[in-house]
């Protein structure tokens, strides 16, 4: 009886059911009531219709691919992890790098080279297109947790070279760990997102 019922339903009942939900054959994101991609202008197909894709066009395999906007992440973060190491500070006759600041009694500064691990540990965990993607903020959120712990020992290194009345220089370790900060955080707002063209 139910499925006769089914059959029988008049033209305004099929009218009032939801649009079917389209998918646009590059992102693959859904949408209603659009023929078009608004962001690709491609035309929208059923999910039935979408093109299968490679498992490596929308995941990586190996820690160190650059592919799907991991490139400048990977960059960064090693870049901070081989700054920490770089000399970092000279006064007079003095000279110190990053490990030797934060043994020195900048405890914070141990934050940046956390930050860089905890960066590079989520690319190594998300190696799909979609997980990375999702991660995005996490990673900007990162980079961001390593810049202030950075400028925090600059500021109280330079408050300290002040009071006792000597001069500073800033050296390549902490130039370089900041570069590989401001490249991760650029990088996290392209983090899963492939490179579009028309041809594909």
């Amino acid at each position: 009886m139910h499925g006769e019922h089914d059959h029988r339903r008049g033209p305004n009942e099929r009218a009032n059911e939801a649009p079917p939900l389209l998918f646009c054959p590059y992102c693959r994101d859904g949408f209603e009531d659009a023929a078009e991609c608004p962001e690709h202008e491609l035309t929208l197909v059923p999910i039935d219709r979408l093109p299968r894709i490679a498992r490596s066009a929308s995941q990586v395999t190996f820690f160190a691919d650059p592919r799907l906007g991991r490139g400048p992440i990977l960059l960064g973060g090693l870049l901070v992890l081989v700054g920490f190491f770089l000399p970092f500070v000279r006064t007079d006759a003095l000279q110190a790098s990053g490990l030797g600041v934060a043994i020195d009694g900048a405890h914070n500064l141990w934050l940046v080279p956390g930050a860089a691990l905890a960066i590079l540990a989520v690319l190594w965990v998300r190696r799909d297109r979609v997980a990375m993607h999702s991660a995005r903020f996490a990673v900007l959120g990162l980079g961001l947790a390593g810049v202030l712990p950075l400028a925090y020992t600059a500021r109280r290194v330079a408050l300290m070279a002040e009071v006792t009345q000597r001069d500073v220089d800033w050296l390549v370790g902490g130039l370089t760990m900041l570069v590989g900060l401001v490249l991760a955080c650029l990088g996290s707002l392209r983090l899963g997102v492939r490179r579009y063209s028309r041809r594909d």
